[in-house]
């Protein structure tokens, strides 16, 4: 049953991601040259936005509460940090042909789809996962920073076309992932009683 109902949230979360990107960025082929190219350090700005918050939610959780899961079921916060590296990495990666800044085995706790463990010594640490979040983030920006007016609306690889049409799509969709799963921080959290983060 919690099988069943961790697969259910996690494709409704999805499902409602994927809507979000194409319905703000579906068209972003469409954007000219000079306009894909100066909303990229808004994409950079988001992205910092997005770190911000979470981070404030993540802070006063004590290690114990790191691997909470809200009804026993869903992600929890070990598992969000892991996957925010894995994912803005990986759209790097994609787009550069370039290899992961992240270790050995990363993708295998934390890529999308992959099971949640309850027991907290399958993870890295809280620092490890901070620095591999911090890591990855530092990758993405400065790939956003290197692209042009040309790269800026080149096609995206067909690995990510469902979640972005084209760069700068995915450096604003970094951040709009990013306060997805926030949410799921949040409502562990309010399921734990504790107070909300105010930013």
């Amino acid at each position: 049953m919690k099988s069943s109902r961790r697969s259910s949230n996690r494709f409704c979360d999805q499902h409602l991601y994927r809507t979000s990107i194409t319905r703000h960025f579906n068209r972003g082929n469409e954007m000219s040259t000079t306009q894909a190219f100066s909303i990229g350090p808004i994409a950079i700005e988001g992205m910092e936005k997005s770190r911000g918050f979470l981070l404030g939610l993540l802070t006063s959780l004590s290690d114990e509460q790191l691997a909470a899961r809200a009804g026993g079921a869903g992600n929890h916060a070990l598992w969000i940090m892991g996957h925010i590296a894995q994912s803005d990495d990986a759209v790097v990666s994609a787009f550069t042909n370039e290899p992961s800044c992240l270790p050995d085995g990363h993708d295998a706790l934390f890529a999308a789809k992959t099971s949640v463990s309850d027991n907290a010594t399958d993870y890295p640490s809280r620092d490890e996962l901070l620095e591999r979040m911090t890591n990855a983030r530092e990758r993405v920006v400065g790939w956003v920073k290197s692209l042009d007016d040309q790269s800026s609306l080149q096609a995206s690889p067909e690995q990510l076309a469902a979640f972005a049409p084209n760069p700068i799509a995915a450096a604003h969709g970094v951040s709009l992932h990013e306060f997805m799963h926030a949410g799921q921080v949040a409502t562990i959290r309010a399921s734990l009683g504790l107070q909300p983060v105010c930013q």
